[in-house]
């Protein structure tokens, strides 16, 4: 190099750092029409363009990937290089899809990246999913085998869920509009958590769950969503926005069905260890006064020994207060006992009351019923299947 003047090679060389270095040029993917396609030792030379422009490809060892026909519409993933030796320009191509099915793939990865930088799959905004929740609405479909799956997992465990469900088409053109409009309706009303829930299919059948509308429709939801769409392997942009993702339906169910029996046993147990800290308690209170009166009363003796009746009987007075107090606080223990077990749900079915639900649902007026529904009916210790043979309403 002289001066201003440089060789071909070091302008080259310049040239191809400069593509190097430019990390927007790497691993990118580009649309377009082959054009005069050809195989030589392995590899594959095409021209990739549009209406207006074209690139020259290179797409070494290319039986790996999809091999296209001239005038294919395809989307190509790769970097650009420049080969200084030749001072040429190419692409260098590691992939090959349809444009069809890579579209819509493509389509979908931007609009995932957009809703990520929006922030709307970030884990500071997730809600936690209620530990003992009490109603529980599901969004699907009433007539599919999803629903029989969640209700049969949580009857396993738990008879006092309230589940309601909210129809909806999970598959289809119009999905997308219903779920949406399921969400804004339930949302709210006083549900403890949503499901969102449907069985496996494939990419297509599942594309309402990657929808934009939805996924926004998921994040303005006050109310837990749990996403169970698909299996384990399916991952939409539903799953992802959910306050938590279920691989199945029924690990949604699983996920909220807590044992009652497990529960009754664990508040039995809480109670008891109440009653054992409040008894310590007080009997250790009562041993330190009993203690302290028994210093000062051996004080004052020393002190005031003609005055040694009115010294014990005040004693007595102080030992009686303590034993009232003692057996006071052990009265307030008990009752706010009885309040928890008077409130107790299984004890109140003990007493004798039933109860009542239809299609999985609590029946709490006489005007949700009609003749002919079939009822089911739950007490302590069972449950009976009935009929309604007549509806009386009370005005």
């Amino acid at each position: 190099m002289f001066g201003n003047i440089i060789n071909v090679t070091a302008l080259n060389t310049v040239i191809n750092s400069i593509f190097r270095a430019e990390e927007h040029l790497h691993n990118i993917q580009v649309a377009g029409e082959i054009s005069g396609f050809s195989i030589k030792n392995g590899h594959g030379y095409f021209e990739l363009k549009d209406e207006n422009c074209k690139i020259a490809c290179n797409c070494f060892n290319c039986a790996k990937t999809y091999i296209p026909k001239n005038g294919e519409a395809v989307i190509v993933r790769g970097s650009v290089d420049y080969y200084a030796k030749a001072g040429k320009l190419n692409f260098n191509v590691d992939s090959i899809t349809l444009a069809g099915q890579g579209l819509l793939a493509l389509q979908l990865e931007m609009l995932r990246q957009q809703l990520e930088k929006e922030g709307l799959f970030d884990q500071r905004f997730k809600k936690d999913i209620p530990k003992y929740p009490s109603n529980v609405c599901v969004i699907t479909s009433r007539s599919g085998a999803v629903i029989k799956d969640i209700k049969k997992t949580i009857r396993r465990k738990n008879d006092l869920i309230d589940i309601f469900i909210k129809d909806v088409r999970v598959q289809g053109t119009e999905a997308v509009k219903d779920i949406v409009k399921a969400l804004e309706a339930v949302d709210g009303k006083g549900f403890d958590v949503l499901i969102i829930a449907r069985g496996g299919g494939s990419a297509e059948e599942l594309m309402p769950f990657n929808d934009e509308s939805l996924v926004r429709a998921v994040f303005r939801c006050r109310t837990p969503v749990i996403s169970a769409v698909g299996h384990e392997s399916d991952v939409t942009l539903c799953d992802r926005v959910a306050d938590h993702r279920a691989a199945t339906p029924t690990a949604a169910a699983e996920c909220i069905a807590y044992d009652t029996q497990e529960l009754k046993s664990y508040l039995e147990y809480v109670l008891q260890k109440m009653r054992s800290s409040v008894s310590k308690k007080v009997d250790d209170g009562e041993k330190e006064l009993v203690a302290k009166l028994k210093y000062i009363n051996s004080l004052i003796k020393s002190v005031y020994s003609d005055n040694n009746y009115e010294i014990s009987r005040v004693f007595e007075r102080l030992k009686t207060a303590a034993r009232n107090s003692y057996i006071a606080a052990e009265r307030k223990l008990d009752y706010a006992i009885s309040a928890l077990k008077a409130n107790n749900p299984l004890d109140i079915m003990a007493k004798g009351y039933w109860h009542v639900s239809k299609d999985g649902a609590s029946v709490v007026s006489t005007k949700e019923l009609f003749i002919g529904d079939s009822l089911t009916m739950r007490s302590k210790d069972g449950k009976v299947i009935a009929r309604v043979l007549e509806v009386e309403n009370e005005i």
